[in-house]
């Protein structure tokens, strides 16, 4: 068999120290040599082979100086995004409002609509117009006379003074009038009218009495 050179032997004894493990073989274990930069004459294990306390931190100190301290990354704040400022309004509201003053002025405008109506007439105005409508076919556009007797110039006044006389004359007509009978003022001069066609009709009725007042004083003082 052969020898482990004593070198080996002291290799092995000094690894085995340097993991705090117990001489191998059983025997006293010699003295250990120094580690390259340790301290001189510090004692390598004590009795009985067991390594002493001192030497059996260094490692462990050493690979807790030798291992980087792992830093814990700090926590990411977290960005909560504000909720979007809302108005309260609907969304239809913003048209609806642009279009109110429009629709107020329309409505106002219906309310109140330009007045179109025609001037307010004098009641000489509104029989002429009644005239024109009811009695002109028979009496002239301008009164002077036809199938009717003549009316301008002052005529209907002279046969008929009165003009509540002439007022009843437009209502009754002469078409209920026999051939022939006097009406009128019996003092005008020249003598009565007398009924010749007995054909104007009762404008009672037909008329308003406010039409028949308005062409009556038409007659009697718009005829020229």
């Amino acid at each position: 068999m052969a020898q482990v050179p004593d070198y080996l032997l002291q290799r092995s004894r000094e690894r085995r120290s340097a993991l705090g493990l117990p001489p191998s073989g059983g025997g006293e274990a010699p003295p250990a040599a120094p580690a390259e930069g340790g301290e001189a004459g510090a004692p390598a294990a004590a009795e009985g082979g067991v390594p002493a306390p001192a030497e059996a931190a260094v490692p462990a100190a050493a690979t807790a100086a030798a291992a980087p301290a792992v830093a814990e990354p700090e926590p990411e704040p977290v960005y909560f995004e504000p909720p979007a400022v809302r108005s309260g309004i609907p969304a239809w509201v913003v048209p609806v409002l642009a279009l109110l003053p429009i629709w107020a002025f329309a409505y106002l405008g219906a309310l109140n609509p330009p007045s179109s109506a025609a001037p307010v007439l004098t009641p000489i105005q509104q029989g002429a117009q009644v005239f024109a409508k009811n009695c002109s076919p028979c009496h002239g556009a301008q009164g002077e006379g036809g199938i009717g007797p003549r009316l301008a110039g002052g005529e209907a006044k002279l046969t008929f003074p009165n003009p509540a006389d002439h007022i009843a004359w437009v209502d009754t007509g002469s078409i209920s009038k026999a051939k022939g009978t006097a009406y009128g003022d019996p003092n005008r001069a020249g003598g009565q009218h007398t009924v010749k066609v007995a054909g104007m009709p009762a404008f009672k009725g037909t008329l308003t009495d406010t039409e028949i007042q308005d062409v009556v004083q038409f007659e009697r003082d718009g005829l020229k």
